[in-house]
């Protein structure tokens, strides 16, 4: 955020339930990354915050997702943002990262750099069509409903 731009106004409503497909299988590696997020109105003023509040193992290879993948994740975020802000984020907001699928040959940096601009982007997309998220990424398939987080601890979820 620059100086001669206004502050930031907070998302207008949550987004919750959000969901990142992106699996790309043309040779090996090739591209896998399984993202469930939540984005909330943050501070008004601020920028985007991702962080996180995944299990402590991911369904399979059943280890965290590594740091690096969520370092990635938070990056294609911010660049998601900043593409369809025109620049910078149109809103603070607050990405909660809720759980992650990851797989030990085909995921990498990439796929989640690029599953947290599929993020970004049905983010703004929901807030602008007023409409609740839909499956969202390469490979997805947008006319099933969002599956359930494997690790689903949220109240009335257990």
């Amino acid at each position: 955020m620059t100086a001669d731009r206004d502050p930031l106004p907070p998302l207008p409503r949550p987004v919750r339930g959000v969901f990142v497909r992106h699996v790309m299988q043309t040779a090996c590696p090739g591209d896998f990354a399984f993202v469930w997020l939540d984005a909330e109105p943050g501070p008004a003023g601020t920028g985007v915050e991702v962080v996180d509040d995944l299990p402590d193992t991911c369904p399979q290879p059943d280890e965290p997702l590594p740091a690096e993948y969520r370092r990635a994740f938070a990056t294609g975020v911010r660049d998601g943002m900043e593409r369809l802000g025109n620049g910078g984020s149109p809103y603070a907001v607050r990405i909660v990262l809720r759980d992650a699928r990851w797989h030990e040959v085909d995921s990498n940096a990439r796929s989640f750099e690029a599953a947290g601009r599929y993020a970004a982007a049905e983010v703004l997309a929901c807030v602008r069509e007023g409409r609740e998220p839909s499956t969202v990424g390469r490979g997805a398939r947008p006319d099933r409903p969002v599956p359930t987080m494997p690790g689903d601890r949220r109240p009335g979820n257990r």
